[in-house]
Formats: structure tokens, C-alpha cells, sequence
């Protein structure tokens, strides 16, 4: 996406973009008039743990453009980090958000999932408020686990009704997984897992006040709502918050205090972009390495960054080398690290992100790696379309035999 550089903390493994609302939704049309597909995850506490299970729901949402701050524990996570995100930025706030922008620019919206009477009353709430707003489709299919959905008849929809912005109400993982499985096929320019945010607009589920809100307590609110549903996966949530957040704090904690200020330096070895980092990655230093990643990709280039004298990164540092992987990745290209010294590296480890990152000795073992393509496993399961069409063959088979 074009426009100014995002900063992104790293919380929980997952590269959270620090936005306002008005940046997030001035990114996503930034988006639209791009004309590539952009996946947009919202992520809560729940969201981290189940990455932090599923190293390859990680690995997507390591990929997305954008990655929002949906509940108010990230809000928590950062502070203590020291690297404290501008604001909560919810699914529930965001749609109204876009269906304002629909019905300024014109923008085309297909809504995916959620109740059929929920998705409906949510669409007739937003048309009466934002007259204008351009809702081009709307499917709820038959709730079934990711394997068997028929993505065939739910792409047909979506490209007879050529929506700008998918939003799909599945919940995560499902929403997520779904939308990257199909992402060279939607056909659209923004996919957005909303989860259940059609339930809250259409008044199935209330709202915490705005002072509840603003005290970061809507969790709380929604609790005493649906205690049965919700307190098994919140207590799963705090265990995992106890978990992971602690060993983030200590891992950053236990970076050297003070690093030589190593001045950032950029330099080029045929095809391949050298980055040597300072000894701190923080601030200022973490856009130019989404900058220099940026430019590596127009120009086709492969990129390195040198790390040898990197002894600390703060979470903004993990969250810009996260950010030049995914830019890197969508160019075709792998972001490789090198002289990771055992400081970060135990920081990328207390994060689980040492798997997804490609890490050399030396700069020169990864210069020499650099003409390795950055080959993506997706995790593509049967359709239900697919399912039916191979139990057909199973039992035209056996039908044979025994006639046989």
C-alpha cells in the first residue's frame, strides 16, 4: 500500500499495525485504488492464541497488509513493552467506517457469513445510516468445517456481484485461513475477517457503553452476556496471556541495557541489497528497513539485512522486520537475516518466530542463499465440492468391482 509507512509492534508473534481508525480505513482505500487483493485481519487475544498454536495461521497473518488491534489486551501488551499502540481498532467500529467510505467513493461491499437474519438486519442498520452504501451481495452459507466448504459456489457469488471490499464472518481461524487459501481467486481488493461484528451492528448481541469502552472493560460486558460461551475461551486466553506475554518482557528485558550506536548503512552487491542494522532497531531506524524492503522489491532486488551488530530490538523492531518479510514474500523474494545475535534471536524465539524467518551465519552465506526462492506452503483442504466428487469416483469404483 502506498502512502506512509505503518508502524508496526510486534505482540504475541503478530505484527500489529500501529493505526488511528482514520489511518486504518485511509489504508484500506489506499487499497482499493491499488487494485491488488489486500487480506486485513482484526486481531484479540483469542486471535494470538490460536496463532501461537497453529504456526501456519501465524505464517498468514504474518502476511496480511494490515493487522488491527482488536482487543484491548494488545492495547495492555504494548504498554508493557514499551511501545504503546495509538488505539483500539475494532471490527465492530471499522465496518460502519466502510460503509461510509462506500457510500463517499462509490466502493462495492459483499458481506460473507454470520446468520443470514443477523447479516441481513446488519446491512438494513448501515443502509439507513449511510445512505448510499453500495452492499452488492450477501451469502450465509451452511455453517461446516473449513475442508468442507464449497469455495467454488461462494466465489461464483462474489465474482457476479465484483465487490471492492469482502467482508467474512467465519471467526478465526476460519475467516482467516479461508480468505488466504482463495486470495489469488476473490478477485477483490480488500478481505477482511470481521468475526462476529455483524451480531453486535444488528443488536444480537449488545454493545458494552462507551465509558465501558474507553475503560477497556467491553470484554467484561460481554462475559456477563454469554458467560457459558465465552468464559471456557477466556480462561484459555488469560492462560495464555500468562504465558507468552511474561516470556516477551523478559526475552526484551534481557537485551543489553545500553549498544553502540552503530550508524544504519545501506549498500549493494550486484542484485542483492545489503542493510547492515545499528545496534538498537527501534524509532526512526525500523522505517528505513521497511523503506530500503519497499524499494528491494520495485527494483526486483534481493534483500539482506545485516545483523551482526544488533544486540536489541525493541517491539517495533521485530514489527519492521516483520513488515519487510511480508513485503519481501509478496514480491516473490525472501528477506534474509543475517549474524542474528543470540539477544534477538532469543527475543524471535519468546515471539515463535524463528520459523518463519530466514537466518544465515554470515552475510556472505546469505548473499549466496539469496537466489533460493521464498516457496510458501498453503494449506489448501478439499472443497465440499471436491469431497462429493471424490466419494462419486470411490463408489463408481467399487460398484465396478463387484460387478466384476
Amino acid at each position: 500500500m502506498n502512502g506512509k509507512s505503518v508502524s508496526t509492534v510486534a505482540l504475541f508473534g503478530l505484527p500489529i499495525s500501529n493505526v488511528s481508525m482514520a489511518e486504518a480505513v485511509e489504508r484500506i482505500a489506499n487499497g482499493i485504488e491499488e487494485g491488488t487483493t489486500q487480506q486485513i485481519a482484526t486481531a484479540n487475544l483469542d486471535f494470538a492464541r490460536n496463532a501461537r498454536k497453529n504456526s501456519f495461521l501465524q505464517q498468514v497473518i504474518c502476511d496480511c497488509s494490515l493487522v488491527l488491534p482488536d482487543g484491548a489486551p494488545m492495547l495492555w501488551a504494548s504498554w508493557l513493552l514499551g511501545r504503546p499502540l495509538k488505539q483500539r481498532v475494532t471490527g465492530v467500529d471499522l465496518i460502519p467506517e466502510l460503509a461510509r467510505l462506500s457510500a463517499e467513493r462509490g466502493y462495492r461491499i459483499f458481506v460473507l457469513g454470520s446468520k443470514e437474519e443477523n447479516a441481513q438486519k446488519a446491512i438494513e442498520i448501515l443502509e439507513a445510516k449511510f445512505p448510499g452504501v453500495l452492499f452488492v451481495g450477501r451469502y450465509s452459507p451452511e455453517r461446516k468445517d473449513l475442508g468442507e466448504i464449497d469455495d467454488e459456489e461462494i466465489l461464483h457469488r462474489i465474482h457476479k456481484a465484483r465487490p471492492d471490499i469482502l467482508l467474512v464472518a467465519f471467526g478465526n481461524p476460519k475467516q482467516e485461513l479461508w480468505i488466504d487459501r482463495n486470495r489469488e481467486r476473490l478477485h477483490v481488493n480488500v478481505a477482511i475477517g470481521i468475526g462476529g461484528s455483524l451480531d453486535m451492528i444488528a443488536g444480537t448481541v449488545r454493545r458494552a457503553p462507551k465509558f465501558v469502552q474507553k475503560m477497556h472493560l467491553e470484554w467484561m460486558f460481554r462475559l456477563l452476556q454469554e458467560p457459558r460461551r465465552l468464559l471456557p475461551r477466556y480462561v484459555l486466553d488469560t492462560v495464555a496471556l500468562l504465558r507468552h506475554l511474561p516470556r516477551e518482557i523478559v526475552a526484551n528485558r534481557r537485551q543489553p541495557e545500553k549498544t553502540n550506536m552503530w550508524p544504519m548503512e545501506v549498500s549493494l552487491q550486484g542484485r542483492t541489497r545489503l542493510v547492515h542494522l545499528p545496534g538498537t532497531l527501534s524509532g526512526e531506524d525500523c522505517r528505513v528497513v521497511e523503506s530500503q524492503a519497499a524499494l528491494a522489491a520495485e527494483r526486483d532486488e534481493h534483500l539482506v539485512l545485516d545483523m551482526t551488530l544488533t544486540e536489541r530490538v525493541e517491539a517495533d523492531g521485530v514489527g519492521c522486520l516483520l513488515e519487510a518479510r511480508r513485503t519481501m514474500i509478496a514480491a516473490g523474494r525472501p528477506l534474509w537475516m543475517a549474524g542474528v545475535t543470540d539477544p534477538v534471536r532469543r527475543v524471535l524465539q519468546s515471539a515463535s518466530l524463528v520459523q518463519h524467518m530466514r537466518m544465515a551465519p554470515t552475510v556472505r552465506e546469505a548473499v549466496r542463499l539469496c537466489g533460493m526462492p521464498e516457496r510458501r506452503k498453503r494449506f489448501v483442504p478439499q472443497t465440499g465440492q471436491a469431497r462429493i466428487a471424490a466419494k462419486a469416483q470411490q463408489e463408481a469404483k467399487q460398484s465396478r468391482v463387484v460387478a466384476a
